[in-house]
């Protein structure tokens, strides 16, 4: 046996164990694989229960969010432009000025409550500006966040920290440009922040892709309406069976599975997040968001249901959504 044969080995036996625990398998895309098994399919669509939605009509939707991001200098702002909604007269505007180059945005945030879901369906329209070009890098379409504890705002500002398990994972659906190689806004692609994802040359871990092959990426038309709905389905803390998937307009484009999302049940589903936010802003940019819905199970595009099945039974505003201490710490 050669010395090189025998390196593999000693790298392959290192790479399977680490510090005494076998390695986890990295998740999975089987996208195809779901799009062609009818009953795989009709699984990951089945309907659940709604518990927010938000068509965008006025300010006062709003307060029902944990925290608004620019709400005060107008970069958020619900447009009263029929032309601008994707249905009614209202939809949210984001805007992310220009400030010489710095990181730009604003957005809103919804907190679900300290118990949390172990599976969330995430739906939103989305319109980029027809102008929209982010440059190189944004974040932009909106996501999901599993967090531990009672603490609204926990495990935000943790970019290129990789999560322990025991207190975070977030995703979110949005586009890439891939240093130019794509039209802006770029493909759309999931960027997710997990307990067993990779580390980066730079010795950060920032957020891992998740993405369509290169025939089968969309690159979204600016200036027109487009469903994005995305779903993550937690892990039983023994287990890689967690999963994640998005689709658009109503098709699936991506489903992963296999994920180790956390260690302990203490870490769930509790925030979602839209909004708009450049790395190096050079330009003004904007977006809409409208017909947004939190469910338990699938939605689906508004147009192929005939009407909106996602309702907030009880009308629910962030205050009467949280629970009490929610303010205190982990």
């Amino acid at each position: 046996m050669t010395v090189r044969v025998k390196h593999m080995i000693a790298f392959i036996a290192l790479a399977l164990t680490v510090g005494g625990v076998e390695a986890q398998t990295f998740p999975v895309v089987v996208t195809q694989q779901t799009r062609t098994d009818s009953e795989a399919l009709a699984r990951l669509q089945t309907p659940g229960t709604p518990f927010f939605s938000d068509d965008a009509e006025s300010e006062d939707g709003f307060d029902r969010y944990l925290e608004v991001r620019g709400r005060e200098d107008g970069r958020a702002r619900v447009t009263g432009d029929p032309s601008l909604a994707h249905r009614g007269v209202g939809a949210y505007e984001f805007t992310a000025p220009e400030i010489g180059g710095n990181s730009s945005g604003s957005g809103a945030s919804f907190y679900f409550g300290p118990d949390g879901y172990d599976v969330v369906y995430f739906r939103r329209y989305l319109r980029f500006a027809p102008d929209y070009d982010q440059g190189n890098l944004n974040h932009t379409g909106g996501g999901l966040a599993g967090v531990a504890g009672s603490n609204p705002w926990a495990g935000m500002g943790q970019a290129g920290i990789r999560p322990t398990g025991a207190d975070r994972f977030t995703a979110s659906l949005e586009p890439w440009k891939d240093w130019g190689r794509y039209e802006a806004p770029g493909y759309f692609y999931i960027y997710t922040y997990w307990m067993d994802m990779t580390q980066d040359r730079d010795g950060n871990y920032w957020g891992n892709f998740f993405q369509p092959p290169p025939q089968q990426r969309l690159v979204p038309e600016r200036g027109r309406w487009y469903c994005l709905e995305h779903m993550i389905r937690a892990n039983d803390p023994d287990q890689a069976n967690g999963e994640m998937a998005a689709w658009i307009d109503g098709e699936l484009h991506i489903h992963a599975t296999g994920f180790r999302w956390r260690t302990t049940r203490q870490v769930r589903l509790k925030r979602a997040d839209m909004g708009i936010y450049i790395h190096a802003a050079t330009r003004d940019n904007r977006v809409w968001y409208d017909d947004i819905v939190l469910s338990t199970g699938y939605i689906g595009p508004i147009e192929s249901q005939g009407s909106d099945i996602g309702t907030d039974a009880a009308g629910r505003s962030w205050g009467q959504v949280k629970a009490p201490n929610t303010g205190e710490t982990e």
